[in-house]
């Protein structure tokens, strides 16, 4: 079974190919570049970009693998949550693949790729687990049980945790994307750091920012708090912003997000005696976060895949679909774009349509 994947819900433009659950190419078309410059996503130029390059992108993965369109089973797509526009752009490209081709379109939901996508690198992988998934527009966390199985245990009430990266990288003066270069200077990396700052300084204390919601219990996330906390001490003690003070500052705040991160999958793990846990998205390349999450290995098996399966991808929309079309599930053709999952119940029975 020969799928093509499509992932289009932010700024990314991703096209696979998947063969029997195996990817035998992955095109990936950043706009980080681009958007850098304006300090985040501008949703309508990425939007814009993804109409330019969807196409290309598809033709070459085609020729890349040798595999025609024509020889597709089916066609996976992202169809939220996300970007309206952006998602629209893969939706209805894909929607007119399938049309032209007669083939089987198979919606696939965002988040729930994420969630499954460690499969993709680790067949030892078993249900259930727990999966986070953590991301600049997502933080959540979930007890997976199959494919078609999944509940929601805990999830951000505010921003996400990529998001707070962002919005504190902001802050700082470091720029856009935030988490990659506050893991950097959180970790100890004086280059970086001394981009931005002073030189020269000696070794550098983490300042200790709260973590939010750390009752029982309770697995669901906030991170304004941390924000305005970090906010409130840049405005007391950030003048001027020397290596050493924004190393700290750094360091702090990534400790109290990967804090809060970690202490509450092992608790869900550890509640529901699941001895499995797997971390997706974007923030799952942090560094410190991997490192945290090893430090249990002893106690469960952990997956995390890739820095490049951890970004948005085709692969794992690809994978997703082949998993629902083997149980024969397949969407209409008539089917929408969601720009949130708020329509994912607090137990969801994954379907394509």
């Amino acid at each position: 079974m020969i799928l093509l994947g499509i992932e289009t819900s932010c700024d990314e433009t991703g096209v696979a190919v998947i063969r029997d659950g195996t990817v035998l190419i992955d095109l990936v078309s950043s706009q980080i570049d681009f958007h850098s410059a304006y300090g985040g996503v501008v949703p309508e130029f990425a939007s814009r970009i993804q109409l330019e390059v969807i196409g290309s992108l598809t033709q070459q993965a085609c020729t890349d693998t040798g595999i025609p369109l024509t020889a597709l089973d089916g066609i996976a797509v992202t169809r939220g949550p996300g970007l309206i526009g952006s998602v629209l752009v893969g939706l209805n490209f894909a929607k007119g693949l399938a049309y032209a081709l007669d083939k089987p379109l198979i919606g696939v939901d965002h988040v729930q790729a994420h969630l499954f996508s460690p499969f993709i690198e680790f067949d030892r992988l078993s249900f259930p687990y727990i999966g986070l998934i953590v991301s600049g527009g997502h933080t959540e966390l979930y007890t997976v049980k199959s494919f078609t199985d999944v509940v929601l245990n805990g999830k951000t009430i505010d921003d996400a945790a990529g998001e707070a990266y962002d919005k504190i990288a902001g802050a700082l003066g470091l720029g856009y994307p935030g988490g990659p270069l506050i893991d950097r200077i959180a970790r100890g990396d004086k280059d970086a750091a001394a981009a931005y700052a002073g030189q020269g300084e000696k070794p550098y204390d983490a300042v200790k920012f709260p973590m939010a919601m750390m009752r029982k219990g309770n697995y669901n996330f906030s991170f304004s708090g941390l924000k305005t906390a970090v906010s409130r001490y840049m405005k007391e003690h950030g003048s001027p912003m020397t290596q050493r003070r924004l190393s700290s500052i750094a360091s702090g705040f990534q400790n109290a997000v990967t804090g809060v991160l970690v202490r509450k999958t092992i608790a869900l793990a550890r509640e529901r005696r699941i001895k499995r846990i797997a971390v997706s998205g974007g923030v799952a390349a942090n560094a410190q976060l991997r490192e945290m999450f090893m430090a249990y290995r002893n106690e469960f098996d952990i997956y995390i895949p890739s820095v490049r399966l951890c970004t948005d991808n085709g692969s794992m929309v690809g994978f997703l679909g082949y998993q629902l079309m083997k149980l024969g599930i397949k969407s209409d053709i008539s089917i929408d774009a969601y720009a949130n999952n708020t329509r994912i119940p607090q137990r969801a029975r994954t379907s394509a349509g």
